[in-house]
C-alpha cells in the first residue's frame, strides 16, 4: 500500500509545473491529441492530497510543490465577489480553464479552495492569510439557503446566484471547507453552515432507499463527528449508512478482472477511488454494527485490491492511473467517446486513488 500510494504522489510531483499549475490532463496514447483544460477544483482536491500525503512521509520537496500551487491558485482564480463584502471565490475563468462558460465561481472550487489553503496552514501557516481564508468561507455562506442547502454557482453577467443546476458533491465540499476553517479558528458560524449542510443532506434523503453515492458528504461527517452532539449524531450516522449501503449495493463482482471489486461497471477507475474515500472516511462509526462494519471492510479491501491492480506500474507514466482500465465494445452507442478516453490520465484520477490509499493505510493501522 504504501508503495502505490508513494508512486502515485511521485506521478503528481512529476505533473507539477514550475508556475505552480500542474499537466492537467494527458493522454498516454500518443494518437489522441488532448484539447487544452484546466479545472481549478481538481487542482485545489490534489493539494488536499499532496497535503495528507506529506503528513504521512514529510517529504519536505512537496512543501513548495503545494505553495507554488496555492500562489497559483491565489493569483490566477481567487478574486472578490460583487455584493457580498469581505467574500472570496475561486473563479473559473475561460481564459484560463479552457472552457467556453461565462465567468462563474462554482460553491465546490471554492470549498476545496479552502480545503488546500486550510492543509498548507496546517504545513506552514505563514504560507496563508488569515483574510483569504474567512473570504472563501464567506462566499459560501452567502450561497447557503435558510434550510441548508446551497446555490451551485455564482455569474456576475447572469445576475449572481444560479439554481437552475444543483451538483450532487459542492455541498459535502463546501461543508469540509467549512469544518477544517473551524478547526483553525473556532469561529461557530462556520461549523453551524457546515452542520446545516450535512442536516438538509441527511434529512432530503431520509425516506430513499438508494442514494447518491456522495462521498464528499461522508468526508465531510467524518470531519465534523467530533463535534456534533448526540442528537446530530444520530441523524449524521442515519445518513451516513444510507450512503455506505447504497454504495456497497454497487460494487462490481463477477469474472471479469478489469472490473471485479470496483464500483463502475464500465471499469472507470475514479467512483471506485471516491466511494473508497468515502466509505474510509466513516468507518470507524459503524464499529459498533459488526455486520456491517464487516461488509464495509471487504468492499473497501476489494475496491483497493481494484484500484492496485489499474495502477501503471512501470514506465514514464508509472504510478498514473488511466481513465478506466479497458475499452468498451464497439457495438455499445458511446464506444467511440469512451474509448478515446479509457487511456487518459487526469490529476483527479490519481489524486482520489492517492487520498484512498492514504486512508486505507490508516484503515489498517486502526485495526490492528
Amino acid at each position: 500500500m504504501k508503495t502505490a500510494a508513494d508512486l502515485a504522489a511521485n506521478f503528481l510531483l512529476s505533473m507539477a509545473l514550475g508556475n505552480g499549475s500542474f499537466v492537467y490532463r494527458i493522454n498516454i496514447d500518443p494518437t489522441i491529441t488532448v484539447r487544452p483544460r484546466y479545472n481549478w477544483l481538481r487542482h485545489a482536491g490534489t493539494l488536499y492530497a499532496l497535503a495528507a500525503y506529506y503528513e504521512l512521509t514529510k517529504r519536505p520537496e512537496i512543501v513548495p510543490v503545494i505553495e507554488k500551487a496555492v500562489d497559483r491558485m491565489r493569483s490566477r482564480s481567487m478574486a472578490l465577489v460583487d455584493g457580498v463584502p469581505g467574500a472570496l471565490a475561486i473563479w473559473s475563468d475561460g481564459r484560463v480553464t479552457g472552457a467556453k462558460d461565462p465567468r462563474t465561481a462554482k460553491l465546490g472550487a471554492s470549498g476545496l479552495g479552502l480545503v488546500a489553503l486550510t492543509a498548507l496552514h496546517g504545513i506552514q501557516s505563514s504560507s496563508v492569510r488569515t483574510d483569504e481564508m474567512d473570504g472563501l468561507a464567506r462566499f459560501m455562506m452567502s450561497m447557503q439557503l435558510p434550510d441548508g442547502a446551497f446555490y451551485s454557482k455564482f455569474i456576475p453577467s447572469k445576475g449572481g446566484r444560479q439554481d437552475e443546476w444543483v451538483s450532487l458533491y459542492y455541498p459535502g465540499e463546501a461543508a469540509l471547507g467549512l469544518t477544517k476553517l473551524y478547526d483553525i479558528d473556532s469561529n461557530a458560524d462556520w461549523l453551524e453552515g457546515a452542520r446545516k449542510t450535512l442536516r438538509y443532506l441527511s434529512e432530503s434523503r431520509r425516506d430513499q432507499s438508494q442514494v447518491p453515492a456522495d462521498h464528499w458528504a461522508l468526508i465531510a461527517t467524518g470531519q465534523m463527528w467530533p463535534y456534533l452532539d448526540d442528537n446530530d449524531r444520530s441523524v449524521f450516522k442515519r445518513h451516513a449508512r444510507q450512503v455506505v449501503k447504497s454504495m456497497l449495493s454497487e460494487q462490481i463482482w463477477g469474472d471479469n478482472p478489469a472490473v471485479r471489486g470496483g464500483f463502475a461497471p464500465d471499469g472507470r477507475t475514479t467512483p471506485t477511488a471516491t466511494r473508497l474515500e468515502g466509505l474510509l472516511a466513516t468507518e470507524s462509526l459503524f464499529r459498533d454494527e459488526p455486520d456491517l462494519h464487516r461488509k464495509l471492510s471487504i468492499g473497501v479491501s476489494w475496491g483497493i485490491r481494484f484500484l492496485l491492480n489499474a495502477q501503471i506500474k512501470t514506465g514514464q507514466y508509472k504510478g498514473a492511473f488511466t481513465r478506466a482500465t479497458a475499452r468498451i465494445a464497439s457495438s455499445h452507442p458511446n464506444a467511440q467517446s469512451f474509448n478515446r478516453r479509457t487511456t487518459e490520465v487526469r490529476i483527479d484520477y490519481v489524486q482520489h486513488a492517492l487520498s484512498a490509499f492514504i486512508q486505507y493505510q490508516g484503515f489498517q493501522e486502526s485495526m490492528r
